[in-house]
């Protein structure tokens, strides 16, 4: 069965900020203009059991007011110095939300409200930095608009300043400093801190492993609804790391993953239901989820996937399917542990189309 991975992000979550929708595979509206994505998970590092990842960076929720305020009602009050009004016209124009978008005028208008002292803005400028959205990459510029927010208290730009210390971007590695940082987000009120706190107990980084904790953190963010917080909690059930071993438990926490489109959670929840681990066992259920899997940039499903078209177990034999899927593992990560596989299974489908029929024999 192949290894999870920790939660939402880096060795850790990724970064979490209010993440534009167009930059999220997953995406949950809040109240307010601003919408909390979900974290993309990269993984940075395999340990026997677990793969982790952090969330990738999100934006600051916005956590008051309404989302139909008039663009021209914003643009008056932002006038008049109110930072959360410029903060939230900002997004509107990055996102192209009830009126044209204009990333200039979003940047400008999130750089005043960030100024003016609203540290949702602060984060969502490091994001843009930090990103190269609406504006040219600068993971320097990133690392002070998160640092200025973190220090003004707002939670998703300390946890993103620690995605920052996980990767080395714009500041040297250092994963202790990263612990402390999502620590202290996760105390004030960021779920994907939490998340990628618990991905540090997990996996050792700048702290000591302690899988206990790292289900106590997952847990946490997961019943706030970080479903990449569930997809991780999911594989320390699956493995018994922390928790006592509960292979139903695990499917539940993938199944819930799965559905806001977590590509490791499909092809987790695919392995489970077609050994008949905490669900019954399904070939075609499973091979539904590894084709779900696959779409979403799983290659290891889109190995097992092309498996099947290669031998008949659950699809109908068909060699060019199992080519294409085939070439989308190497394309997808020719690291992963099947791509080696992949390219000796590319052979013997190339192989089999090379041999005529007995019809075309004759």
């Amino acid at each position: 069965m192949r290894s999870g991975f920790l939660a939402r992000g880096l060795a850790l979550l990724s970064p979490s900020a209010a993440r534009f929708p167009d930059a999220s595979r997953c995406v949950t509206m809040e109240s307010g203009t601003i919408r909390d994505i979900a974290y993309l998970i990269r993984a940075i590092l395999m340990s026997a059991a677990l793969l982790a990842g952090l969330a990738t960076p999100a934006l600051a929720q916005d956590t008051g007011g309404e989302a139909d305020d008039p663009v021209a009602a914003l643009t008056t009050q932002c006038d008049e110095d109110d930072a959360r009004a410029c903060t939230r016209l900002g997004n509107r124009l990055i996102e192209g939300d009830g009126v044209a978008r204009d990333d200039a005028r979003g940047v400008a208008f999130l750089a005043k409200g960030c100024q003016l002292g609203d540290m949702r803005g602060c984060t969502m400028m490091g994001y843009l930095y930090g990103q190269g959205k609406a504006i040219e990459r600068s993971p320097e510029r990133a690392r002070d608009y998160y640092a200025y927010a973190c220090h003004g208290g707002e939670a998703t730009g300390c946890s993103n300043l620690g995605l920052a210390y996980i990767g080395g971007d714009g500041v040297p590695r250092n994963d202790a400093r990263a612990a402390a940082l999502f620590q202290q987000g996760c105390t004030a009120g960021s779920k994907a801190a939490c998340a990628n706190l618990g991905a540090s107990y997990s996996l050792g980084r700048g702290v000591a492993r302690d899988h206990r904790r790292a289900a106590r953190l997952f847990e946490q963010a997961c019943n706030a609804e970080d479903q990449h917080a569930c997809y991780n909690l999911g594989v320390l059930y699956r493995d018994g790391l922390g928790v006592k071993r509960n292979e139903t438990r695990a499917v539940a926490l993938f199944e819930q993953a799965c559905d806001v489109q977590d590509p490791s959670a499909c092809g987790n929840l695919g392995s489970m239901v077609d050994d008949g681990k905490g669900a019954p066992r399904d070939r075609q259920r499973a091979l539904a989820l590894h084709d779900k899997a696959c779409t979403l940039g799983e290659a290891e499903s889109c190995f097992t996937l092309a498996r099947a078209y290669q031998t008949g177990n659950g699809r109908e034999p068909d060699h060019p399917r199992a080519i294409t899927l085939l070439d989308r593992v190497l394309k997808l990560d020719p690291k992963t542990p099947s791509a080696a596989n992949a390219v000796k299974a590319l052979a013997i489908s190339r192989d089999a189309m090379a041999v005529p029929t007995a019809k075309e024999s004759d």
